[in-house]
């Protein structure tokens, strides 16, 4: 049944917990937390018409009173927009929907909602931990609706169209030397005929905006560049404009004082062992035959007391104790103690995406460098706090494709985080990992000391046999490489470019072996891999 104009409450409730740690069915977990509080009641505000911009106004939200052990990780407020038809029925997105839900208080209203109600719907989330021993959560959810009660007007006959850029921009000094910018819908009444939609880059020829109207710059020099766009009909034009400059990147910093990296032959001349044990809450050690050298572990849930263990008291496989590596994922996770979108945190603009497959992560805007720089310093700093070897940088495959993000970025885009992400980690004193895209391999040599590639196996992404002897991914093949789907194996490197494989101290790979549980690996294939020494 549709609902009908003014508001509307829901509340809902889930069971949850980070990566795969215990699951919330404890007593703790099962216990009644209050939904989030809305005080007021939620209205739409504005001109009701296209090219004009509305706002969600009257409420104001914060975390219900949680039960006494209970600890909000998070606190957030998404904004929805929707179509729905004259009576109130068969909505939709609206047209000016944007990438960016809790940044969407305001809207843009869009040629294709004329006629049409608008609907709001906000939704307040807060994420609670039941159970610290098991790091165990709760997401608690609470909406509001409310139907606007007139239908959004035309355009102003006679006045020119009107465009603009949505989902972000390039900062204003970038290394990236490629860029890609999403252009919104035009604004325009229909008696003055639809618009024509062109853009050029740095003066050169007009062209038409694409259809998906997402412009490409191509490869770009250093320097000054600019972006104009133009929607014109029989009313007019308007323009938009956008400057920025492109820089190198910043120069590659080493490792700061005494640095371990892992070796590409462990001291009996095997491939390194190794263990990911990416949401335990506490790292397992492996004794024995299944003793391994170094463990990489999540950064936020290890503390310092179980990492000077790990390097005082555990069995390591050819090293006296094991080494740490920390995990830190560059996507946001509302289960985070900092995932609440602020201005001290992750901004709201910079949060896009649901990451598939994990509804409780979002990808982040990378082009935000200050913001989420501001972020990773604090994260990396905790690390370094804990007394972590390593720091292993997670979801930097964002610009793969381009549209997975909502922002439209570009290898060039990552890039330009990930140098200062890498440097500062070598400015903490730790070793730095790239976690997956091969695509970035090459590169990557420059800032990292290592990669985690996952399930290269499974997506024939890294070293199967099929790439031996070839430069994709800028790496070589030194074998034996295991075959497509084999569930055990040692994969070899060596980044292309040397002529014979490195020296012991110039990479490190690792096995995956059978006796080791798949609740650690997670069904992953995996490959740790050194920057070649060789400049």
């Amino acid at each position: 049944m549709r609902r009908r104009a003014g508001a509307f409450a829901a509340v809902a409730v889930l069971a949850g917990a980070a990566p795969q740690p215990a699951v919330a069915g404890s007593a703790h977990a099962r216990h009644t937390i209050p939904p989030p509080v809305a005080v007021g009641q939620a209205r739409i505000a504005g001109i009701l018409r296209d090219g004009s911009v509305v706002h969600a106004r009257g409420l104001r939200w914060h975390a219900g009173h949680l039960p006494a052990g209970d600890r909000l990780l998070s606190f957030a407020v998404a904004y929805e927009w929707l179509a729905c038809s004259p009576s109130g029925g068969r909505c939709r997105p609206g047209g000016g929907t944007t990438a960016t839900p809790f940044a969407a208080s305001h809207y843009t209203v869009a040629h294709a909602d004329t006629g049409r109600r608008l609907e709001l719907v906000e939704t307040a989330t807060e994420v609670v931990e039941t159970d610290a021993a098991t790091f165990s959560f709760r997401v608690v959810r609470a909406s509001r609706h409310v139907l606007a009660g007139a239908v959004a007007a035309a355009y102003p006959r006679g006045r020119p169209p009107a465009t603009a850029f949505m989902n972000g921009l390039p900062p204003k000094s970038t290394g990236s030397t490629s860029e890609r910018f999403t252009v919104s819908p035009p604004h325009f009444n229909i008696a003055d005929g639809r618009p024509r939609l062109r853009y050029r880059i740095d003066g050169h020829a007009w062209r038409d905006v694409p259809r998906r109207k997402v412009v490409a710059t191509g490869p770009l020099g250093r320097g000054s560049h600019g972006i104009v766009v133009r929607a014109s009909n029989s009313a007019g034009r308007t323009t938009r404009r956008f400057a920025w400059r492109v820089v190198p990147l910043p120069a590659p910093v080493a490792c700061q004082g005494t640095c371990w990296a892992p070796p590409h032959l462990d001291s009996t001349g095997h491939p390194m062992r190794w263990d990911w044990q990416i949401g335990r809450v506490a790292p397992l050690q492996r004794i024995g035959a299944r003793a391994v050298d170094l463990y990489d572990i999540d950064g936020f849930l290890t503390t310092r007391a179980e990492v000077r263990a790990l390097h005082t008291t555990w069995q390591a496989s050819t090293l006296p104790h094991p080494r740490a590596a920390c995990y830190l994922d560059l996507a946001w996770e509302d289960y985070r103690p900092d995932g609440t979108p602020s201005p001290n945190g992750f901004p709201a603009a910079a949060l896009g995406r649901v990451y598939f497959g994990f509804p409780q992560e979002r990808w982040v805007d990378m082009r935000r460098v200050a913001a989420v720089m501001q972020v990773f310093d604090a994260r990396i700093a905790m690390c370094a706090r804990k007394g972590f070897d390593a720091v292993e940088i997670d979801d930097i495959d964002s610009f793969n494709p381009p549209g997975t993000t909502g922002f439209q970025l570009t290898r060039g885009d990552v890039q330009n985080l990930l140098a200062r992400i890498d440097n500062r980690i070598h400015r903490s004193g730790m070793t730095a990992l790239w976690k997956n895209s091969g695509l970035l391999a090459w590169w990557g040599r420059q800032y990292t000391d290592g990669a985690v590639v996952e399930e290269c196996y499974q997506f024939d992404e890294c070293f199967a046999a099929q790439l031996a002897g070839s430069r994709q991914y800028g790496f070589t093949c030194t074998g034996p490489c295991s075959a497509v789907g084999s569930v055990t194996g040692v994969v070899y490197g060596w980044l292309e470019g040397t002529a014979s494989p490195p020296s012991t101290s110039s990479m490190a790979t690792s096995e995956k072996r059978s006796d080791v549980p798949d609740e650690v690996f997670s069904d992953s294939r995996l490959a740790m891999l050194r920057r070649n020494s060789v400049t």
